[in-house]
């Protein structure tokens, strides 16, 4: 892939996946509509909501270094173990742990190698941005839905961008600020 977005350019690469998945996306709307199948909607929308978080994933592989201002990645004074655990982030981190959506980002597991934490911290900033990028994509979904007055696509919206982004970046957040302990 690295090959590729060198040929064509990064910001050729990002507008040519991001249209690919804008037009997936549309198609993914066009199906939502034309069926009252509860099952397929579900479907559909996780399949929807999956592909929001392409967006980060393919803007990074441009952009591999791009971060949001430093200041955005710090602890704020709000995270706390007990807000972590009200919002059950770590419930969360058992269940990503041991699912098939553990494979999606082996970056993480680095554990052994001497820059682990430098690395780790990076790689939590990196995954982090991604799926505020989704998360953003995903609002934009879910605006679409309440648009359209379709109330249970939108109970579905919700439920997938807090489930494939909202928890991920509060477990990025999780990590990097009370798992990981620095010395300074």
């Amino acid at each position: 892939m690295k090959q590729f977005i060198e040929r064509i350019g990064k910001k050729t690469f990002v507008v040519f996946t991001w249209s690919i998945l804008t037009i997936v996306c549309y198609g993914l709307f066009a199906l939502n509509q034309l069926t009252d199948n509860i099952i397929l909607n579900f479907g559909l929308s996780f399949l929807l909501f999956f592909g929001s978080m392409a967006y980060g994933f393919f803007y990074f592989q441009a952009f591999p270094a791009h971060r949001l201002p430093t200041n955005y990645y710090l602890k704020k004074s709000i995270e706390t173990e007990f807000f972590y655990t009200v919002l059950g982030v770590e419930l969360f981190r058992r269940f990503l742990i041991n699912s098939p959506f553990r494979k999606l980002n082996q970056r993480v597991y680095l554990k052994g190698r001497k820059d682990y934490i430098a690395v780790f911290l990076e790689e939590t900033k990196r995954s982090e941005t991604s799926h505020i990028i989704g998360l953003i994509i995903g609002i934009i979904f879910t605006a679409y839905f309440i648009l359209q007055q379709n109330i249970l696509q939108f109970y579905f919206a919700l439920f997938f961008n807090t489930l494939l982004n909202i928890y991920p970046i509060l477990l990025q957040r999780f990590n990097r600020n009370l798992r990981i302990k620095v010395k300074a």
